[in-house]
């Protein structure tokens, strides 16, 4: 049984298509919002515009401080440590990339060579303070700092620094654990010092300083039994 159609009439063929009506609705809505309209394309036109200008800005400032971090870099590892620092402060435009921050690690690196641990300090305080999210940059940042307050006596600040980079999971722990003992150590807080030999013998069991380790804890801990009770 064929199924029934319905004609289509000359009526039905001059009435507009669905698409044409739509278009049709389209245009006179424009014409009814022509100013919000323009304002909305000129608003999404100048997003679109910024923003890659802005990524052609970083494109260029991230390329320029890399050529100038290559520089000083390669002063740095010459020896040529003053050098190295004038190419490092050259970097302070670019303070918003990468190579700014890690340029400020290499001009504490070059200071403490310099043997100007002041310096090494604050460049360190600065980095800690710019870099929040590296955590591998942040633990070396917190080591480094730890060995320049070594060198200025602060045994207590250096401890407290290398327990922030113990607290970080990266390649500097061992180094962090044996920093914090020593320093408590040099502090007068054996008590201190022998839990953090400990924890780096219980982290580092296979350690080619486990025996050296081993002598420094054993000496602390007859040095503890030895004191008179107060």
């Amino acid at each position: 049984m064929r199924t029934a159609t319905r004609r289509i009439t000359r009526k039905d063929i001059r009435q507009p298509d669905r698409f044409v009506v739509l278009i049709r609705q389209f245009v006179a809505l424009a014409k009814e919002n022509q100013t919000a309209l323009i304002a909305g394309v000129a608003a999404f036109v100048f997003v679109v515009v910024a923003l890659a200008g802005w990524s052609l800005y970083r494109g260029r400032q991230n390329r320029l401080a890399a050529e100038e971090y290559a520089r000083a870099v390669d002063l740095y590892h010459e020896g040529k440590y003053k050098e190295s620092l004038d190419a490092l402060a050259r970097l302070e435009v670019y303070s918003s990339t990468y190579y700014s921050r890690m340029g400020l690690l290499y001009a504490a690196n070059a200071q403490s060579a310099l043997q100007n641990s002041n310096a090494a300090v604050e460049s360190l305080r600065r980095l800690l303070d710019r870099e929040k999210k590296d955590p591998l940059l942040r633990q070396t940042a917190y080591v480094s700092l730890g060995y320049a307050q070594e060198q200025r006596g602060q045994w207590a600040d250096a401890a407290q620094s290398y327990a922030e980079a113990e607290k970080i999971t990266g390649p500097l722990n061992a180094d962090a654990s044996l920093g914090k003992a020593r320093s408590y150590a040099q502090a007068g807080n054996a008590k201190e010092a022998i839990a953090s030999y400990k924890k780096f013998l219980a982290d580092n069991p296979d350690s080619d300083r486990a025996s050296e380790i081993s002598v420094r804890l054993h000496e602390l801990e007859a040095k503890v039994g030895s004191a008179p009770a107060k």
